[in-house]
Formats: C-alpha cells, sequence, structure tokens
C-alpha cells in the first residue's frame, strides 16, 4: 500500500512539473530576470541599504516598490529616505535605499523594474536583512527539478566560544556593543532574554528591555532614564539566533566601569559596594543661618562659607574582601562608580550615648550630598543643642547599595566660654596641642583661668595652632563688637594671654574689638588668614609674626589688623607682613571707626628680626592715610640682613585726602644691619605726606626712603618730602628722594608701592640701592694684608698678630705703620694702608674713624715718659682691626689695596703701586741676635729728596714711612710679611725668630725684600742672603784665664747633628794670628803673650747649614793696679810702681761692683755707680742701706784684670764721747742663700745671719719680666713671713737655721688689665696674676668687677682653674641648678669630688649664691690648706663653726685678717677683688 502510494506521489510530481514547463516560457516572454545576489544593512542605523551585484541596469529600470502591498514613494536623495514610506534609487553606485516604515516584521517588498521580471524580498528591520523570495527571479528558491518532495536534512546547529564574547562602550558611551568573534552571528540573532525575561528588538534603543542588532553586532543601552531597567552586573542573558545553540552568560560590570561575561555561576554580581566618610562637621550654634551658605570674606566680596568639611568616598570590590586604600575614589561624577542620586540619603540621629542625648532631639539639619560632588553638606537652621551622628546610604547604577560610617556633629547653645572651651584640644605627637576647630565657632564670653582677672583666658603653653575653620575667609569669631571709642580709651573688658613658652598661630579667626591679645615674655603669636579688630600688646620677651609660614618658610596673605599692634620694649617683630582695613572693614557690626594711627607702635627698644612689611590703610574719614609704623621714646634694631618696608596709607578711595606716612619718629631711632624702606602713601588730589616724619635717626646698613608723588591737577598738592628735617638718614648707603609734582594722572612710582591685597611680600629687587665707592686708610690684620702680597705663582705664609709683653714700645712711635687693637699695647695687630672700597655700606659694622676722634697714649721708654696725642685718622692707631678713616677726593692714595666682601668675610688685592728697584742697597745677615734671633741690616742709599720717589735708594725717613715689609724666598717662591716692632724696627733693621711661620725660612735664600711705604711706593731690595738652620740651644763656653796661661778650657754642647765646628777667636779689629789661638780636644791654646780684654769664640759649621755659636771670655792681667784704702774708702794704686795711666785705665775698665752678693753694673741701664771716676766708694749708693757701724763685702770686678774683694765698714755713732762701739748678736750665725734663677736676680743681706735679725731679700727681674713668687724657707722647709717693703725689696726674721730664698719670675704684664682695676689698688696684683695665670679673664666692656659679688659658682671655677683645670672623673653627682656645659659645671664637679664643697642643705649648689667670707676661706683651706698651728680667736666664729679651722689658717698664712679685731664676719659676702686677693696670697704662701 505505502509503495501504491509513492508511486502515485511520483507521477503527480511529474505532472506539475510537465504543466510547469509548459505555463513558464509563456509567462517569462521578453522579461529579464532581475539580480538576486543583494546585501543589506542600515543607513546610519535606520532604514535599508540594498546593494546589488551587477546591477545598475535594473535599479535603472525600476518603477515601483510596494511593501506589504502599500506603494513607497520615491524620494530625490538618500537622506530623505528617514523611516519612512520612501525609496531613493543610487543606480550610480549600486544602492537601492528603501524606508522602513512598516509595522510586520520580516516585511515582503516587491520591486517592479521595466523589462524585468518583479523581484520580492523579505525585510527584516531588526536586523536590516533582506532575503530574495523563492520564485523571485531566476535564482528563485524552488526546490529545483528534482521532483523529490522529502524534506531535507536538518543541518547541526553551531556553538559560540564564551571566551570570544566581548562588551565594548560604544563610541558616545551610550551603548554596550556586543561581539561575538564570529561573522554574521549577530544578524541571525532572533531572540534576547535577560534573567528569563524577553527584551524586544528595537532599531531604537532609549532604556532597558530592548535590544538591537547594528553592523554585525548585538547593541544594549547601558543607562535607562526611563522605563525598564538598563543592564547591571550579575544579569543572566541568554541569546537565540538561527542555526545557533542558545547562549547563555553572565555580566559582569567592573570596578573600572568596563564589562566582561563569565559563565552563569548563579551567585548573582561578583562585586561589592562600599562607602564611608571622611572629614568633620564644623559644630554650629543654635539658630545660625547659612551653616553651609555664603559669608563675606576678610576684605570684601563673597567666598563660600562651607562650614562641613567631609567627602563620599566609595570602593567596589570583590564580595567578601575588604577595600584597600587604592580601591576608595570619591563619589562624584568623575568616579566610576554611578550612583543612583534619587537612591542615595542622609541620616541625623541623635548621638544616644552621650549624657543628656535623647532619641527625640531634633537637630533641624539635613544632609545634603548630590552626586555631581563627592561633598556632603548639611542645610537648615540648627534647633536642638547636643551631639549628633551622621551618616549616608547609597545604591549605585547596579543596584549595589553601602551604608557609611557615621560622623559626630555638635550643636552648641552660644553661651560657652572660652575658659572651658580651650581646655578640648588635640594632642600632636610631639606634645604640642591644637584647637582643630575652634567650638563652638562663635564665643562671646571669656570667663576666666587667670587668678584674679574676669574675663581672662591664658591659653595653655603647648597650644601649637588655633583654627577658626579650615575654610579660607570663614571665620571663627572670638569676643564681640566694642565700640571704638572705648577701645581707644582703653575699655577693652577681654583679655588673652599667650604665655612664656607658647608659639601660637591663629588661623581663619576674628578677633573682635572687645579682645586685647597680651603676648607675654617668652610667648609668639602668629597670625595667618586672621583679623584683629582691637589690640595686640606684645610684652617684654615676646614676639609676633604675621602672614609667614614658619615651617616652609614663606610668606601669605590673608591676615589683617584693623586695630593696633603695639610692641613695647624687648619684643620681637619677626618675619610679618601686616596690613590694615581700619578705615574700610567694619568692626564686627560697628561701622564707628576712621583711623589713621600708625598700624605698628613700638616703644622703647624693640628688635626686627627676618623681613617685616607693614602698610597703612587707605585715608577714611580723617582725611589722611594711615601711618604704617611709629617708634616712640626708643630704637628699633633690626636684625643682620633684616628688611623692615613701611608703606603710608594712601589717599585714593576718597577725593582729596593726603597719603600717609610711613614712619613716624617719636623721639626714635631705626639703627642695626638690616635696610629699611619708607614710602609715603600716594594720592588722588591730595598731598603727599614725608616718608618719614616727626623726630629721630635712621643709622642702619641700608635706607630707601621715598616721598610721594602729587598732581599738577590740584593746585595745591604738594608732593610728599623724603623725611622732615628733624629727622636724620644716616645710614651708610642709602637712596633718598623727595616726590615730584607730575602733569597727568600717571604715578611715576607705582610699581615701589607693595600691593598687599595681591602680592604675599613686595617686590624688595625694586629698592636697589646703588653702591657708593670710596677711598679709606683701614687697619688690616697682618694676616689679610700679606695674603695678597705674594709673586705669581706663589704662596703666603699667614703672620698672626704680635703679642707682646712690653705694653710701651708697641703704643710709641717705634711702631708707626701698625696699629694695636688692645689699649694696653699687648699687640700689634696690623697695618695701616689705603682700600679701595667698591661699596662703602659693606663697612657698616666697623669701627668709622672721624675727623673729630682723639686719641693720648702715655708710655715711659728708658725711664722717661713720654705722652703723645693723635687725632682725626691717626687714632687709627689704637682703633680695632677693620676700622676705617674715608679719604676725600683730594686725598686719593697713589697706592691702595681693593677690598672684597664675600658672605661677611673681608679680604684684599695686592697693593697697586708698581714696585721700583731701590739699587745701591746692601743686606747683611747676622745670628743670635738680642732681639730677634735672625737679624737683617739693610744698609740704604739716602735720598736727599725725602718727598721725591727715587729709584736709587731708600727714602732718608724711611723709619717713620714703613708700612709694611716682605722676605721672598727663591727656593719655594714664597712670601713672608713682618710686623712692626717684633720683625721690623727703626726701618732698615729687620728680623726674624727660628720659630713659628719663620722657621720656614731656614735653608732658604732671601732674594728680594719689599718696603710697602706710606708715600705710596713700593721698593723692592735684590738679595742672595743664605738663611742657615738655628743653632739655638747649643752653647760655647771659654774659662777667663791669664793672658800668659798659655790655655784655657772650651765647653760646647748641643750642637745640631751634623754640625761641623770650625774655631775663630777675635778682639774687635785686631789681628791675632801671630798667637795662633787653636782649639782642640776642649782646649783653648795660643803662643805669647796677647793683650789682656774680652775676647770672643765662635764656632762655626763648616758644613755651611747651622748658624754659628759664639762666646766671650777674658784674658786677665796677673797685675794688681788697685787696692781698697780703708781710710780714703776708696780705690788707690797698688803700688808705686803702678802709673796714672795704668790706675785710670784699670778704674775705666770697671763693669760692675758686688755688695753683699748683689751685683750693680757700672754703665749702661740701671746702672749703680758704686766706685767713682777717682776710685772713692759712694757710700750714699743704694746698696749701702745696713746703718751705721755696718759692714759690706764687696768685690770689683774690671774687664782684663783680677777680681778685687775688700770689706767696707760704715761709721759708729759716738756714745757720749766715749769713742766707738760695736754691736752684734750673740749665738751662732746661719747662712742665707739665694740659687740663681731665670728671668731675673735675687741678692740677700746679710749672707750670714744670727737667729731674730732682720733679712733684706732684694729682686730685680730681668727686662720684660716681673716677679711673679718670692719664698723663703728654714731648715726644715718652713715658709717665712715676708714684709713687702717696695721697690723689689723684702725683709724677714732670721730663724735659728740656714735659710733658702727662690723665686719665680714672668713676663711683665699691664699695670692695669682693667679699668675698673686701679694700678694702686689692693687687689690690683692679684687680678694681674689672676689673668695671667689664666684663673679669670674678667667681664665684657674691659671690666674686671671688682665690686661685684662673688658668686659660689665663680670662686670655685677659680680655684679649679688654679688646681690646672683637671677633668673631673663623674664619681659626684652635680646639683640641678649646675647645668651641664655651664661655664663652671666640670669645676663644681671637681669641688664635689675632691671635698672642696658639699653643696648647700637644700640640695642645690647655689651656683649664682653670693659667696660669704666664711664659705671662700673654707673653699680655699680644703682645696689647698694644711692644719693651723694657732686658733682662730674671733668672737664671730665659733670653735665648732664650719669655718673655725680655715679662718685660723687663713689669718696664720696671711691670706686675710679680720674685719675688725675681734670679728671675722664669716657671713658678709665676698666681691670679686677679694676673692683673687684671697687666692693670690694663698698660692704665694705655698
Amino acid at each position: 500500500m505505502k509503495g501504491i502510494q509513492k508511486r502515485l506521489g511520483s507521477l503527480l510530481m511529474a505532472a506539475v512539473m510537465l504543466l510547469s514547463l509548459a505555463v513558464t516560457p509563456a509567462m517569462a516572454a521578453g522579461e529579464k530576470e532581475p539580480p538576486t545576489e543583494v546585501t543589506a544593512s542600515s543607513n546610519f542605523g535606520y532604514d535599508f541599504r540594498l546593494t546589488f551585484s551587477n546591477g545598475a541596469e535594473w535599479l535603472s529600470a525600476i518603477t515601483k516598490i510596494e511593501v506589504d502591498g502599500t506603494a513607497w514613494n520615491k524620494v530625490s536623495s538618500s537622506y530623505s529616505v528617514w523611516n519612512d514610506k520612501d525609496y531613493y534609487v543610487d543606480a550610480e553606485n549600486g544602492y537601492l535605499y528603501i524606508g522602513e516604515d512598516f509595522s510586520a516584521n520580516p516585511a515582503t517588498c516587491v520591486i517592479s523594474a521595466t523589462g524585468y521580471n518583479d523581484l520580492t524580498l523579505k525585510l527584516n528591520k531588526t536586523n536590516h536583512t533582506a532575503e530574495v523570495v523563492e520564485n523571485s527571479g531566476s535564482n528563485s528558491g524552488s526546490s529545483g527539478g528534482s521532483g523529490s518532495t522529502e524534506k531535507p536534512d536538518t543541518p547541526e546547529k553551531g556553538t559560540i566560544d564564551l571566551s570570544k564574547v566581548s562588551f565594548a562602550k560604544s563610541f558616545d558611551g551610550n551603548d554596550w556593543q556586543v561581539t561575538f568573534g564570529e561573522d554574521g552571528y549577530a544578524e541571525k540573532i532572533t531572540a534576547v532574554t535577560v534573567n528569563g525575561k524577553p527584551w524586544n528588538a528595537t532599531s531604537f534603543l532609549a532604556y532597558g528591555g530592548q535590544y538591537k542588532i547594528s553592523d554585525g553586532k548585538l547593541l544594549f543601552a547601558r543607562n535607562s532614564y526611563s522605563g525598564t531597567a538598563a543592564l547591571k552586573s550579575g544579569d543572566v542573558i541568554t541569546i537565540t539566533a538561527d542555526g545557533y545553540k542558545d547562549l547563555t552568560f553572565k555580566l559582569v560590570i567592573n570596578t573600572d566601569g568596563s564589562a566582561s561575561v563569565e559563565e552563569n555561576d548563579g551567585k548573582g554580581d561578583p562585586l561589592e559596594l562600599h562607602v564611608k566618610i571622611e572629614g568633620s562637621f564644623e559644630a554650629a550654634i543654635v539658630g545660625q543661618k547659612n551653616y553651609d551658605g555664603v559669608s563675606s570674606a576678610s576684605v570684601g566680596g563673597a567666598s563660600s562659607n562651607k562650614n562641613s568639611a567631609v567627602t563620599v568616598y566609595g570602593a567596589l570590590v570583590e564580595k567578601g574582601t575588604d577595600p584597600t586604600d587604592k580601591d576608595w575614589e570619591k563619589l562624584n561624577n568623575e568616579s566610576e562608580i554611578r550612583l543612583v542620586g534619587s537612591k542615595c540619603s542622609v541620616s541625623i540621629v541623635p548621638d544616644t550615648s552621650v549624657a543628656g542625648m535623647t532619641a527625640d532631639k531634633d537637630s533641624g539639619m539635613k544632609g545634603v550630598y548630590m552626586t555631581l560632588s563627592s561633598d556632603l553638606t548639611l542645610n537648615g537652621t540648627p534647633k536642638d543643642a547636643g551631639s549628633y551622628l551622621i551618616s549616608i546610604h547609597v545604591e549605585d547604577n547596579q543596584g549595589r547599595t553601602a551604608d557609611s560610617n557615621e560622623l559626630p556633629f555638635r550643636i552648641y547653645t552660644g553661651e560657652e566660654t572660652l575658659a572651658d572651651q580651650i581646655k578640648n584640644l588635640k594632642q600632636y605627637s610631639n606634645g604640642l596641642y591644637a584647637w582643630d576647630i575652634m567650638e563652638p565657632w562663635a564665643i562671646k564670653n571669656f570667663g576666666s583661668n587667670v587668678e584674679g582677672q574676669n574675663e581672662s583666658v591664658r591659653v595653655p603653653k603647648d597650644l601649637e595652632v588655633w583654627y577658626g575653620s579650615h575654610q579660607s575667609g570663614t571665620y571663627g569669631y572670638l569676643g564681640y563688637d566694642q565700640e571704638w571709642e572705648k577701645v581707644e580709651a582703653g575699655e577693652i573688658p577681654q583679655t588673652l594671654y599667650i604665655p612664656n613658652g607658647c608659639n601660637l598661630t591663629l588661623v581663619n579667626m576674628e578677633i573682635l574689638s572687645s579682645v586685647r591679645i597680651v603676648v607675654e615674655n617668652g610667648g609668639k603669636l602668629t597670625l595667618q588668614d586672621s583679623v584683629v579688630q582691637g589690640i595686640i600688646d606684645v610684652k617684654n620677651g615676646g614676639t609676633f609674626s604675621m602672614n609667614y609660614d614658619s615651617y616652609k618658610g614663606k610668606f601669605l596673605t590673608g591676615a589683617s589688623i584693623c586695630g593696633q599692634l603695639r610692641m613695647e620694649s624687648g619684643s620681637t617683630l619677626e618675619n610679618a607682613a601686616i596690613y590694615s582695613h581700619t578705615n574700610y572693614l567694619a568692626n564686627g557690626d560697628l561701622t564707628d571707626r576712621s583711623n589713621d594711627e600708625a598700624v605698628v607702635l613700638t616703644t622703647g627698644d624693640v628688635t626686627v628680626k627676618g623681613q617685616v612689611f607693614i602698610r597703612g590703610d587707605d585715608a577714611g574719614g580723617t582725611e589722611k592715610g594711615q601711618t604704617a609704623l611709629k617708634v616712640k621714646d626708643g630704637t628699633l634694631t633690626l636684625g643682620d640682613g633684616a628688611v623692615l618696608a613701611a608703606y603710608g596709607g594712601d589717599g585714593k578711595t576718597l577725593l582729596y585726602p593726603n597719603g600717609g606716612s610711613a614712619i613716624e619718629l617719636d623721639n626714635g631711632t631705626i639703627s642695626g644691619n638690616g635696610k629699611v624702606i619708607a614710602l609715603g602713601g600716594s594720592v588722588l588730589f591730595g598731598s603727599g605726606s614725608s616718608a618719614v616724619s616727626g623726630t629721630g635717626t635712621i643709622t642702619t646698613t641700608e635706607a630707601y626712603i621715598q616721598g610721594a608723588t602729587a598732581y599738577e591737577h590740584n593746585k595745591n598738592a604738594q608732593p610728599g618730602k623724603s623725611h622732615d628735617a628733624s629727622v636724620s638718614i644716616n645710614s651708610n648707603k642709602k637712596y633718598v628722594a623727595n616726590g615730584t609734582l607730575v602733569d597727568g594722572t600717571n604715578d611715576p612710582l607705582a610699581d615701589l608701592y607693595w600691593k598687599s591685597s595681591i602680592d604675599a611680600t613686595p617686590d624688595l629687587s625694586k629698592y636697589t640701592i646703588a653702591p657708593r665707592s670710596g677711598y679709606v686708610l683701614m687697619n688690616i690684620p697682618y694676616d689679610k694684608f700679606y695674603a695678597a702680597e705674594k709673586d705669581d705663582g706663589g704662596k703666603a705664609a699667614k703672620v698672626d698678630a704680635v703679642s707682646s709683653a712690653t705694653l710701651q714700645k708697641t703704643r710709641s712711635k717705634l711702631a708707626e705703620g701698625s696699629y694695636h687693637v688692645n689699649a694696653d699695647g699687648s699687640d700689634i695687630s696690623g697695618v695701616i694702608y689705603p682700600v679701595y672700597v667698591p661699596d662703602l655700606s659693606a663697612l657698616r659694622g666697623y669701627k668709622q674713624v672721624k675727623d673729630s676722634d682723639t686719641l693720648t697714649i702715655t708710655v715711659t721708654l728708658k725711664g722717661k715718659e713720654i705722652t703723645t696725642p693723635y687725632t682725626g685718622k691717626d687714632t687709627l692707631f689704637g682703633a680695632p682691626d677693620y676700622a676705617y678713616y674715608v679719604l676725600s677726593a683730594e686725598e686719593t692714595p697713589a697706592s691702595f689695596k681693593e677690598l672684597t666682601v664675600s658672605n661677611g668675610t673681608l679680604s684684599f688685592g695686592k697693593a697697586t703701586a708698581k714696585a721700583v728697584a731701590a739699587d745701591g742697597v746692601t743686606v747683611s745677615l747676622k745670628t743670635g741676635s738680642r732681639h730677634t734671633y735672625y737679624k737683617l741690616k739693610v744698609s740704604e742709599k739716602v735720598s736727599e729728596k725725602v718727598s721725591e720717589k727715587v729709584s736709587d735708594g731708600l727714602p732718608k725717613d724711611i723709619a717713620s714711612m714703613v708700612s709694611a715689609v716682605t722676605l721672598h724666598t727663591k727656593e719655594d717662591n714664597k712670601t713672608y710679611g713682618l710686623r712692626h716692632v717684633a720683625e721690623i724696627w727703626r726701618g732698615t733693621e729687620l728680623g726674624f725668630e727660628d720659630t713659628g711661620v719663620y722657621a720656614g725660612l731656614q735653608g732658604k735664600t732671601i732674594d728680594k725684600i719689599t718696603y710697602y711705604l706710606n708715600d705710596g711706593t713700593v721698593r723692592t731690595i735684590s738679595a742672595n742672603i743664605t738663611v742657615p738652620y738655628s743653632s739655638r740651644g747649643a752653647s760655647v763656653s771659654v774659662a777667663d784665664a791669664g793672658n800668659t796661661a798659655m790655655e784655657t778650657t772650651v765647653t760646647t754642647a748641643g750642637l745640631p747633628e751634623g754640625f761641623v765646628p770650625s774655631y775663630a777667636v777675635t778682639k774687635g779689629d785686631e789681628g791675632l794670628s801671630e798667637f795662633k789661638f787653636t782649639v782642640a780636644d776642649g782646649k783653648l791654646t795660643w803662643e805669647g803673650t796677647p793683650a789682656f780684654g774680652v775676647y770672643t769664640l765662635t764656632v762655626s759649621d763648616g758644613a755651611g747649614k747651622y748658624a754659628p755659636v759664639s762666646t766671650t771670655f777674658e784674658l786677665k792681667t796677673a797685675d794688681i793696679i788697685a787696692k781698697y784704702d780703708a781710710s780714703k774708702k776708696a780705690l788707690v794704686k797698688a803700688s808705686d810702681a803702678i802709673t796714672k795711666e795704668q790706675f785710670a785705665a784699670y778704674l775705666e775698665a770697671i763693669s760692675a761692683v758686688s755688695v753683699d752678693g748683689t751685683s750693680y753694673a757700672a754703665s749702661g741701664k740701671n746702672a749703680v755707680k758704686i766706685i767713682q771716676d777717682n776710685g772713692a766708694v759712694d757710700m750714699t749708693a743704694t746698696p749701702f742701706t745696713k746703718g751705721d757701724g755696718a759692714s759690706y763685702s764687696l768685690v770689683v770686678k774690671a774687664t782684663g784684670y783680677q777680681d778685687l774683694t775688700f770689706t767696707v765698714t760704715t761709721a759708729k755713732k759716738s756714745n757720749g764721747g766715749s769713742g766707738s762701739s760695736s754691736s752684734g748678736s750673740s749665738g751662732s750665725s746661719y747662712a742665707v742663700s739665694a740659687p740663681s734663677t731665670k728671668n731675673g736676680d735675687v741678692t740677700v743681706s746679710p749672707k750670714n745671719a744670727s737667729k731674730g735679725d732682720r733679712v733684706t731679700v732684694t729682686v730685680t727681674p730681668d727686662k720684660g719680666y716681673e716677679l711673679d713668687k718670692l719664698t723663703v724657707k728654714d731648715a726644715s722647709g718652713n715658709k717665712l713671713k715676708l714684709t713687702d717693703k717696695g721697690n723689689g725689696k723684702y725683709t724677714f726674721t732670721m730663724p735659728g737655721s740656714k735659710v733658702t730664698v727662690s723665686a719665680e719670675f714672668v713676663e711683665e704684664q699691664a699695670a692695669s688689665i682693667f679699668v675698673d682695676v686701679p694700678a694702686d689698688a689692693y687687689y690690683a696684683k692679684a687680678v694681674e696674676w689672676a689673668v695671667k695665670k689664666g684663673i679669670t679673664n674678667g667681664k665684657a666692656n674691659g671690666l674686671f668687677g671688682s665690686n661685684d659679688p662673688c658668686t659660689r659658682g665663680q670662686i670655685v671655677t677659680f680655684l679649679w682653674r688654679a688646681a690646672g683645670s683637671p677633668a673631673p672623673k663623674g664619681t659626684a653627682a652635680v646639683p640641678a641648678d649646675v647645668v651641664p656645659g655651664s661655664y663652671c659645671y666640670d669645676a663644681v664637679a671637681w669641688a664635689l669630688e675632691n671635698g672642696v664643697t658639699n653643696g648647700l642643705a637644700d640640695g642645690t649648689f647655689g651656683v649664682n649664691s653670693t659667696c660669704t667670707r666664711g664659705q671662700s676661706v673654707t673653699f680655699l683651706y680644703r682645696a689647698m690648706g694644711t692644719a693651723p698651728t694657732t686658733v682662730n680667736g674671733f668672737t664671730d666664729v665659733a670653735a665648732d663653726s664650719f669655718c673655725a679651722d680655715a679662718v685660723a689658717w687663713a689669718v696664720e698664712n696671711g691670706v686675710t685678717n679680720g674685719t675688725s679685731a675681734t670679728t671675722f664676719s664669716p657671713n658678709n659676702g665676698c666681691t670679686r677683688a677679694q676673692i683673687v686677693t684671697f687666692l693670690y696670697r694663698a698660692y704665694q704662701g705655698k
């Protein structure tokens, strides 16, 4: 049956086909087939654009198009085909445009063309595809001619790889564009579902629930502004497409806003939204308006009054993880997280954890958060006082939600007091505090934390910064409006104290006129972005700064003073930019102020540090610009490098006011090493005031003073003067100019004024002052003078100042050309020489010598007192280093040095005079000289024309013309400068030592000597002098001998290694060759009988390296020429054989006479002529002082003769005519010995004495030395008491044993080192001794402080230094009142360790307590005393007193006596003079 049916089916099919073949040719007669290869696309997302291959002819023949039976209209351009029932043919390019205004989708489109069969298409506007319908055209969709009726096999459906699915934002960001990595797939999509709900295909995307196919992509709207929501992260999407298996995946919107897909795991969105708020809400006050509104700023205009400083942050991270810092972003219109503003809300709830807060409290505020900004603000009027918590809830466009943390918000009543509120501070890690931010923001009541005062608050000393807000121009308010008349009258009811140790910065605060700020000693106040309506008083020791950030080191703008800053004596104004709005910024809510009084008033002595700028306000009702600065009854001192710039207030806001003064001096002075700038206030129609008015002086390093301009359009207007006639501008470097009267309106000074509301500081480069050059005579230290005086490529040895102990020659004419810094002449510091100074202001700070200066110096030379007066430039002789005298134009020097100043250091160029050779001058060298080891003698060729510059010698008056001298060495091209008196004396005598810098001359050849003369010439002397190495320390001695002895001993010692001795004997210019003097084996031998007299033995270095060593000796005659005749008390001829000539020659040869062991020179300085020219002994001479009947032992020394010894006895007084009598001591006689000592001579008389006799000790220091210590001890070592008889004589009482006298001498010191130590004061030698020993250096200004109380700290320091300043062992606990590093710390530690003191009973040492007499002798006794042998006998020193033994010891050893016969006054304080006297006496007795 099935087979029959199959066969019938085949027959029927065949019949149909035959029928078709019969009919088709008839239907197609004369008709062509249309093209059927068609490609479809959209035209900019809408309508159809069809492309046909080889279809140009057909396209041109189209006559009609119907869509679903409706004819479409033909239009003239493709742009007219716009979602309408139109079509357009572009045959040339092969395009056919068809509008898509049809309902059914797909639609049937029939295209008719002349000469062609109709073409039928299926148009699908979802994906803009076109499909040729079967039987349309030649390539119809019929099954062909197979005759088979069976359905073809269904092909296998394709699969899309999920990894190739990509979501991307469209170019305009409105859509998601989905691609699948497979061409044609998108066009085959027939359905889309999201989370199981079908979405509709559309040609225009506007919101969710739709999709669109375009250009091979699947499109979704990224945002939905109405209707169904757009795609969200976590949505599950299923796509159905012809020929493909359904594609299902989960959409993930990533944290950066991009999208990706992944397998659906059923867990939804993998990301989680977080939100937090950071910052703070400033406290509010009940009833406050415009909490986050608008308020006026400090200088007019308006600014945001945004009291909230809270920012909203969001983070999108994987679920289950916490956001990191980098995940958070501000939630605003630029953030990746897109919030839905309508679903975000702010919560403000009472903080019930705070006492008194209940849930029904109403803040009266609403939170405002708009997603355009990340700021969270508040709106409303604060209602119920208390504490609240604020948080935010947010939702993003993916439906994610989050709740934030809570921030506190406080509402105050407005009646709080500052004293209570200032306790609520925030502490930093450094221990300091901040008030961040002042709460409440307005405090009108002070209360008090200052004892005894009302409405007064002293801020904590550790408060570092006080914020009124964190928004510039938004203030915290302190105090209330006080009428200005009351403020001027001193009626200021509230006080804010800035205490010692407090360094406070006020930021964004307005201090109203009811408040007076007081900066106390040790306190500092800085204003930043703040306004002070009232008074600031800075006390002694206080500091004020303004508009300056000390941490960043830069100036700011924003703070102003509308009242006045008053700096009291001792205060400091440091780094401040100060300007005023006194006339044009209301006094709070009052407009009662019109003011031209100075912005800043200084009284007494005030200091400026850093840079200070002050500008007065524009003129107000007083019609005069405000004065910037007033200096009253004192000195305003500018620190080193400081700048003070002051600008008078303008007269411009009103038409006719006058300008204000920059500075008013009211018996005031501005001084210091800084620069002052003053500009009078500018005007429109008024007159300018003086830049500096009043009465006073400006003596700063620099001064720029400029009067203001005035304009001719006001005939009465006058320009401002630089300064009033009663003001003196004495600055070294200055620009001083009056204002000018100009035609027109352009101010030539406009650029000089500080635009204080714009620029933080004025441009200081505009006030540059051109330097003023000139020539000066200057005191140049030796090292500075000689540094440049070297040959090309050479070096200059560093030469220091001379330290002298003679004190006389250094202050005499011998030192002409030099100067000495120390008034006592203990130094020669350098050279007086002309200097060219490019900028004379560089000499600011150095002493300027003027014509009116005078100086008187008195010296004693060779026993003669000489007084020399100096005036004008000659007083440089006794002036300090770099002192100078300005030379007039007529005094331009012929030679000079040019000054260079670098970082405050002065240096000098080479002398400009051309060196001229001094021909015909010879130089010789001598070693072992008395003055210096090496001595150069210049034998000059004298010029008779002293005033002329000559080239053939040295000036005749060269001794008074030498400014400087240098020696040049050939081998190392080095220059050595010489110094007056030390190496230069009498012009042509030069020398140098073998030590110090000059030791470098040894072994070198001096090839040039250069003289710098005060007539402006420089003379050079050619030389060829080899300087031998020093033999100092080597010695040779020859024993005196008879001239007939034929030999004597020679002793050499200390000859340097390598010294090859070569001996020569000389006697003046006499020839000695006949005597054949020879030295060998320690003996000097000779032949014959040389003349008696003085000979010289010189030992030279045969190798030529070392300097020779020499000595003198005597060859004596054996003849006895004289004897002593006691009856004549004279020397007479020894015998008749002695001729008169021989005796006269002997008397002339006498060189010295010794009396009782003391030698007296017969001639020369300090000679005592005992033997007169006739031979008589002068019994009135100094040595003969024993009295009547005394005997003296004399030894006469005559050169070349044997010593003559004899005894002289003075006559005895007669006793009642009974004849002569004798007296003497009974018992034994003991020797008194005085061993020789260095630097002086000690003799005793008599040399033997019995117990009880008075013995005289005579002390004679060598030249330049003085006695330091004299000690007399008996045979047991006990010290004997000495009595000072004056003039170098001392006496003591002879004990019953032998006695030894010893003395120590030191270099001579000034008679009076300090001006308050008279030379005849009882303590003068003690002070001199203490200074010399380094025990004390006195005080400042050349004072010792003789009558000042001596403190405990000072006396232990004196003792410690006297002991050699030993380092403490660290074993003692030093009391806390002795500061480590202080001058007496080590001394106190040493004293405690050595039992000198134990401190005071209260545990302190009492460093600054006055030392009492009892304490001082106790300290001395414990440090150096021995147990007394006597008992203290004073009634006010108890036997058990702590100082009893010390007092007994002090009296016993001559340290001090009592204040009366019975009292010691142990509790009386001691002066510094008394203490050093005690110490000196104690050490003299050691």
